[in-house]
């Protein structure tokens, strides 16, 4: 099944890696201070190619597809947030990338989270986008009528319930065309592993740990999400010493689609503060 974004300009194919875990398809580029990119539920690594493609010329950058989707393995449940970090530490030490860069979206900011707590030799910093660092009722049921849906309905179902809770009404307005390809797109995908991945969330929470994170942390809110609204990331940002919060107005809850501009300039930013190239 084809990505959301084309290949990323001027990276090699993406490839398959084996770890002593499972094996994951990995997109890479580019040398310097390593960025690794963790896709939210329900995407795949191609979600980040145009901002590969934009930083390979100046850092290594790493993406690749979460346990249960796209490319990669998808071994029967259950799934967990913890189990999603020790799969990106062992890619990570397969690839021998230390102290990088940590940007995750949605899930894959929670995956961040947890990555950073239990090997900090991994992480140098963090980009915690569309997040939370705990699981929250209405997130959960959100999450369980996609899942009634897909089964009383087909997966059409569920992925029109997806698009609205991940989109903003301004945003699916404006663009159907891309609006009709997500459709296409999350439509086609096995629902097991999808389902499995839903629940991974279920019972996460880093209320307690996450004073302990001593890295650069930039926390990024759309605010215009509904299923992680702004309050989640500024709780994450009252949590981690010296983090930053910024909102961006307008924007739902997959920032790299509906404000790329506004996401790679705030990302940009904080690679130039604490990462230059």
């Amino acid at each position: 099944m084809a990505g959301w974004f084309p290949p990323a300009a001027g990276l090699p194919p993406p490839r398959r890696v084996a770890t002593p875990r499972l094996a994951m398809l990995v997109a890479e580029g580019g040398k310097g201070q390593p960025v690794v990119f963790l896709h939210g539920l329900g995407w795949d690594h191609t979600l980040w190619n145009p901002t590969l493609a934009r930083l390979a010329p100046r850092h290594r950058v790493v993406a690749a597809d979460t346990r249960g989707h796209g490319g990669s393995d998808a071994p029967p449940g259950p799934y967990g947030i913890a189990q999603f970090a020790e799969d990106w530490a062992a890619l990570l030490d397969a690839l021998g990338v230390r102290g990088a860069c940590l940007v995750g979206l949605s899930q894959g900011g929670m995956v961040a989270q947890a990555l950073a707590l239990a090997r900090p030799d991994l992480v140098a910093s963090l980009v915690l986008a569309s997040t939370a660092c705990r699981s929250h009722p209405a997130a959960r049921e959100n999450m369980e009528a996609r899942i009634a849906a897909a089964e009383r309905e087909g997966p059409a179902a569920a992925a029109e319930v997806a698009a609205r809770s991940i989109f903003s009404e301004g945003w699916r307005a404006a663009n159907p065309e891309a609006l009709r390809r997500f459709l296409a797109w999350r439509t086609a995908m096995p629902m097991a592993p999808l389902n499995e991945a839903v629940r991974a969330a279920y019972g996460f929470d880093l209320r307690d740990r996450l004073p302990g994170l001593a890295v650069p942390t930039l926390v990024v809110a759309g605010a215009a999400d509904t299923l992680t609204p702004p309050a989640n990331s500024e709780e994450i940002a009252a949590l981690i010493p010296g983090a930053a919060l910024r909102l961006i107005p307008e924007a739902g809850h997959i920032l790299p689609v509906e404000q790329p501009a506004a996401f790679a300039a705030l990302l940009d930013g904080f690679l130039a503060r604490h990462h230059p190239a």
